[in-house]
Parts: C-alpha cells; sequence; structure tokens
C-alpha cells in the first residue's frame, strides 16, 4: 500500500483540492463507457486503457436534414490538452457559422432596445464595461487608444473580446462612441438619439469620466493556474474566437442572475461565484497552495491524483445526473440552452450558412441533439476527442482510497444541492457584476 493510503490528512487536502479543481471544469455529462456509434451514446466517456491510463473524451456529431443545413454539436471541457483544443479548432473552422458559449458581461452585448428607457440604460451598460477595457490599454501604451487599438490589445489574452469591444462601441442608435482625452484620463461619449451635442430625454448625451486607477483582477486567473498546475490547458488560450463567422450565443451575467431568481436560487455556487462569495480567490488560492506543497512532497503524484478524479468524477452517474448542481443545472443546461436555440432558428431564416456548428460544453449536447431530432434532423457517427489522459499508478494512491476521494467528493456536492433546494426561496439582491466572462460552465 502506498504512503498515501497512510496518511489521512492528505487525503482531506486532495478532497479539497479536488472539490475546487472540479468547480472549476465544466460538469460534462459522462459515462463510464466505450465510444460508440449508437444514436443513445453519452457526449463524453471515460474509460481505462490496456495500459492503466484513464481517458476522458467528448464527441462531436453532426446532425442532418434533407434541404437545410448541417448542424454539429461539439462539446467541449473547459480544461484539456493543447493537441486536443487542436482537433476541436480544426472541426469549428471547417464551418460557415459557429455558435459559442460563454456567459459574458451585460454591456458586451450590443446596445439596443424596444423603448427609450431600454435604449438610455443599454447604452450606459456599454459605456461602463468598455471603459475597463480602454482603461486597461491606456495602462498598457501610456496614451489614450482608439477603438481599434483597444480591440488589438484585448485579442492578446483572450480572443473573444474584438467582437464584444467593436459591438459595445456603437451606441442604441447606431452612432459609435467618442473617446476624448484629458490631461489625466479620458472621457467616452455617447451623444443620443439626435446625434448632436447637448439635448434632452433620449437626445441627451451619455458621458463616462476615467481617471487612472488600479487595474482589476483577472477572474481567469484561477482556472489558467489550475490548468498549468496540472500540465494541461486554458480553453480561452487554446481556441481563436476572433473570427468574423464565430457568434456568441449566451445570456449575459444579468440574464444568467434573473434566470436563477426566477428558480429561486439566490445563493448557489454559480450564484455566489458571480457576486464573489461561495468559492473565493483566496480559498481557492489556498487550496493550490495546498496541492503544490503536495506536488513538491511527492514528486508531482498529488496533480496526477486530481487528473485522475477529474476523469473518474466527471464520468461519473453523479455528473450524468446533474446532482451537483440542482435548480442551478437547469438554468445553466436548459435556459441558456433556449438562448442557443432561439439564435439558431432565427440563422435559419432566408439564406443561412450550409455548416453550423453548435460549440458549447459537452454537458449541453444531450438536450441540443433532443431538439434537433425533434425538428426532423438525424445524427451522424461520433467523432471522439480526448481531453485528457492520467496514470492512476502515479499518483500513488491505492484503488480503495481514490474510491474514497471520489466518494467523499460526490457527497460533498448532494449536500451542497440538498442545501440549496430546502432553503427558502428569497428575492434576489442586487449584485455588482464581475468583469470576467467566464465563471460558468
Amino acid at each position: 500500500m502506498s504512503h498515501w493510503s497512510t496518511r489521512r490528512p492528505m487525503v482531506g487536502m486532495l478532497v479539497a483540492a479536488s472539490t475546487v479543481c472540479c468547480s472549476l471544469v465544466s460538469p460534462v455529462v459522462a459515462q463510464h463507457a466505450s465510444p460508440s456509434a449508437e444514436d443513445d451514446q453519452p457526449w463524453t466517456a471515460s474509460r481505462t486503457e490496456p495500459d492503466g491510463h484513464v481517458v476522458l473524451q467528448t464527441s462531436t456529431r453532426t446532425l442532418t436534414r434533407e434541404g437545410a443545413p448541417s448542424i454539429t454539436l461539439v462539446g467541449v471541457a473547459h480544461i484539456g490538452t493543447a493537441d486536443y483544443y487542436k482537433e476541436l479548432q480544426a472541426i469549428l473552422d471547417a464551418h460557415d457559422l459557429v455558435l459559442y458559449e460563454s456567459v459574458y458581461p451585460t454591456g458586451a452585448a450590443a446596445p439596443g432596445g424596444s423603448d427609450a428607457q431600454v435604449r438610455v440604460a443599454s447604452t450606459r451598460a456599454s459605456m461602463l464595461w468598455l471603459r475597463d477595457r480602454i482603461d486597461a490599454t491606456w495602462r498598457a501604451d501610456g496614451a489614450v487608444p482608439t477603438i481599434d487599438r483597444v480591440a488589438q490589445a484585448a485579442q492578446a489574452s483572450d480572443s473573444r473580446m474584438p467582437a464584444w469591444i467593436k459591438a459595445a462601441s456603437v451606441d442604441a442608435w447606431g452612432q459609435p462612441l467618442n473617446i476624448i482625452t484629458l490631461d489625466d484620463g479620458f472621457s467616452l461619449v455617447s451623444l443620443g438619439a439626435d446625434g448632436r451635442l447637448g439635448g434632452s430625454g433620449e437626445d441627451a448625451d451619455l458621458r463616462l469620466l476615467q481617471r487612472s486607477r488600479k487595474p482589476k483582477a483577472d477572474g481567469d486567473g484561477m482556472q489558467r493556474e489550475l490548468a498549468r498546475m496540472l500540465g494541461l490547458e486554458f480553453q480561452l488560450d487554446r481556441i481563436d474566437y476572433a473570427k468574423p463567422n464565430w457568434v456568441v450565443s449566451d445570456m449575459t451575467f444579468a440574464e444568467l442572475e434573473q434566470a436563477l431568481a426566477r428558480r429561486g436560487v439566490t445563493d448557489g455556487m454559480v450564484q455566489s461565484s458571480l457576486r464573489g462569495g461561495g468559492l473565493s480567490s483566496e480559498a481557492i488560492s489556498t487550496v493550490m497552495s495546498i496541492l503544490k506543497f503536495m506536488d513538491a512532497a511527492s514528486g508531482g503524484s498529488a496533480s496526477e491524483a486530481v487528473k485522475v478524479l477529474m476523469v473518474q468524477v466527471l464520468g461519473s452517474k453523479t455528473a450524468t445526473d446533474g446532482d451537483m448542481l440542482g435548480e442551478e443545472g437547469r438554468v445553466i443546461l436548459e435556459d441558456r440552452n433556449e438562448v442557443v436555440w432561439n439564435d439558431l432558428q432565427t440563422r435559419l431564416g432566408s439564406s443561412p450558412p450550409q455548416r453550423i456548428a453548435i460549440f458549447y460544453g459537452a454537458a449541453h449536447m444531450a438536450d441540443f441533439a433532443q431538439r434537433l431530432k425533434h425538428a426532423g434532423y438525424t445524427a451522424g457517427p461520433a467523432t471522439w476527442s480526448t481531453t485528457l489522459t492520467a496514470d492512476p499508478r502515479r499518483a500513488g494512491i491505492d484503488e480503495a482510497t481514490m474510491h474514497t476521494l471520489r466518494q467523499a467528493m460526490e457527497r460533498a456536492g448532494r449536500r451542497a444541492s440538498t442545501n440549496r433546494s430546502s432553503q427558502p426561496e428569497q428575492p434576489a439582491s442586487p449584485h455588482p457584476e464581475p468583469t470576467n466572462p467566464d465563471g460558468v460552465p
């Protein structure tokens, strides 16, 4: 028996570290099964190779209907190997339109609306969000930038950003926002509905003054740090979203919070992380520090153990049933899928693109496939992509201890779900929206 199984305090630390790791990765609908071409196959599979390695895979399937565009469902895990994302990128690049997943800041959506109040509010939200992007580029360059320069600078760290920045830089009345350079900052201005200085009501100018200040923390850093610790890659660092035929199809943070509140979720895992509670950055940093310490003491076996647990837990029936998210799971999966479905119907109107891909977490794919089948589509065979591979022998944990760790993680998830569902519904209180567009699977 390995020294890990006899050091129970380490087991507790590993449970905590693994729970954090799996909470930062998209919940995937997975089963212990070998990939097959059957119609009812899972969208992920975990298995054990003859050499003892455990493997987690996600699948891609194209659905077709006579006389209609083909629709390819590309399931993804948010942490994996570089080769995994390279393979998915090649699949996606072969399509005319990609509808992709990303709960995004409210202000990153193009301003608009059916009445004056909504148009003013949406323009103001975009200005608030855009101000931070301009500010970050100003600090880096030492000069107030143009919108094109802001988009160029942002693309270096997040390839989704250029399209969002350009959408937010045009107000609800179709006029570009103006950036006015000041001695110690800048002013962001919309001239309102009439496009002229001054005015009242909907014609009134909207101004946002910005002085120099400290940068905000990057909320994606935790997932990047986790990926590095495990010798893996973070999806946003490996997938190129900066393509004209890639379109975000998801909720904004405000829409997500509203959907959670409608289902009575006021203190769930996702809700808490959105407003800075729940798994705080300090708590996650502490757990990761412990994991680093354990790695140093064990020659890297702790990280390998976490990867093994990721394969097993994300490939378990608990993950399949959604026990770890409860009502939050219905919002994360069903409600967000409805947004994609509505976008897809719009795109399938006159002169639709002939090859459409939906690029979302693997957990979403069963619902998409069911909707398409009801619409007369037929699913083709699956293409399987290997997300990650782990070696239980290198993890240094015997099978019985690994089983105990997995059960402890699953019990923790079920307890959290039970506690949330037993609480009485309360009205959701407003909370500041985070700048990170990625805290949700």
